[in-house]
């Protein structure tokens, strides 16, 4: 049996394919969006501003880290550090000076330092939080300027057209 043979055959319930009608293609029947007076479609010329613009071109500071940010993040995460240190050394200091009565007034000190702590830190992961949604704002500019460069290649308002022609 040929290749040809298999795609052939057709089974016995089929309706009867049409075969003397032209097939009819995808784009006849896509609606067609209504065209607007205000736009026609413009050849690019040499001199055209859009015929320059690169649409995959991103910017440099498209690409530029936000280091500021960081550095905040790092001392965020540091000071809560630091805060923890702190209440290691006053819990030993305390116990040391005053003794095991030093123990309940200082639970209270090293909750609130805990929670400071806690608030430093998650400080900290907020910014590199905002980090995050700069560059997805960032890759969302450069997505649109691309979309819009290339939408607006071939299409120019005609107010626009008569006036530099």
């Amino acid at each position: 049996m040929e290749r040809d043979d298999i795609y052939s055959r057709r089974s016995p319930d089929a309706p009867p394919s049409g075969a003397d009608e032209p097939p009819i293609l995808v784009s006849e029947r896509a609606p067609r969006p209504p065209e607007d007076p205000r736009f026609e479609a413009v050849p690019r010329r040499e001199g055209d501003e859009r015929a320059r613009r690169d649409p995959s071109a991103i910017r440099t500071e498209d690409t530029e880290p936000y280091i500021a940010l960081q550095y905040v993040a790092r001392l965020f995460k540091v000071a809560a550090m630091v805060v923890v240190v702190a209440l290691a050394a006053e819990m030993v200091a305390g116990v040391a000076l005053e003794g095991a009565g030093a123990l309940i007034p200082l639970m209270a000190e090293v909750i609130r330092g805990v929670v400071l702590a806690a608030i430093l830190w998650g400080a900290g992961d907020l910014t590199l939080l905002l980090i995050d949604v700069g560059h997805d704002v960032r890759a969302a500019r450069v997505l649109l300027g691309r979309l819009s460069a290339r939408a607006s290649s071939d299409v120019l308002p005609r107010k626009e057209r008569e006036r530099e022609g």
